[in-house]
């Protein structure tokens, strides 16, 4: 399990591979790069931009280097400490994303991204949605709070939910949509849990509230599974039925031998 995602640790660090780079490599003008490159792969508006704002910084301060070139004047100083100080906040920046990024990150692997102007933005979208829910937009809330919410069970029962969603949306779409609307309360459970969390208080009412939120979670796991597990056996009945008729048919037309059957 990683800091940040579902995913290993060892998954997070190779994607963050960039980041290390530009921080043992003291060259400014490459956390723009790499901040550049992330912003593309997640599709993040305005990270994208902001990269391009720091590619020009430093732009600038290279030709701040060539200008004041031939002798340490007070602009040659001001250039110097304008090169440490983008090495600093460039890679600073890269640090304090680094946690989103690897959310998106592990969020394309259940669904397409689409670019968005910010991760605020994204989460209001996906977090005020009033209408009915679709798919992507349920596995998305999921996966939100599956990363915000510290509470280990809350995430492990959230880890069941999405597995055994993806399983059911494979085997019939149609009964993933009625999916939705048996459970799509869960969402509601967890955007509760997430606000009591965020609060930090620790008294009796907001700790017996979060214990019967998990409870209700842990319960809505088990009716999940059931209705996926259920959903199962009767397919596999008609399976069953539909290869007996296909068996009998066979017979009847002397295509099969009778000695099969034994």
């Amino acid at each position: 399990m990683g800091w940040a995602t579902n995913k290993s640790k060892r998954w997070e660090l190779s994607q963050l591979l960039g980041t290390f780079l530009s921080i043992l490599i003291f060259i400014p003008s490459i956390h723009s790069i790499v901040m550049m490159s992330q912003a593309y792969r997640t599709k993040v508006r305005s990270r994208f931009m902001l990269s391009w704002v720091l590619l020009a910084v430093q732009a600038g301060i290279f030709y701040g280097f060539y200008f004041f070139s031939g002798a340490m004047s007070f602009g040659m100083m001001m250039t110097i400490c304008a090169y440490i100080s983008a090495y600093i906040v460039g890679n600073g920046l890269l640090l304090k994303q680094a946690k989103s990024y690897l959310q998106r990150l592990a969020l394309a692997e259940i669904r397409p991204l689409t670019w968005i102007n910010s991760i605020a933005d994204q989460r209001r979208l996906e977090l005020a949605q009033a209408e009915m829910e679709t798919a992507q937009s349920f596995i998305g809330k999921l996966m939100y709070y599956r990363n915000t919410i510290e509470n280990r069970n809350i995430q492990q029962h959230i880890e069941r939910i999405v597995r055994l969603f993806r399983l059911l949306e494979e085997r019939d779409k149609h009964e993933a949509d009625r999916f939705l609307v048996r459970h799509g309360t869960v969402v509601n459970v967890l955007r509760e849990y997430d606000d009591l969390e965020n609060t930090r208080l620790n008294n009796s009412v907001t700790v017996d509230s979060k214990i019967k939120l998990e409870q209700v979670l842990a319960q809505a796991a088990s009716a999940i599974e059931s209705d996926v597990t259920n959903l199962i056996k009767y397919r596999l009945l008609d399976v069953s039925a539909e290869s007996e008729v296909y068996i009998q048919t066979l017979k009847n037309r002397n295509l099969l031998n009778n000695d099969l059957d034994k």
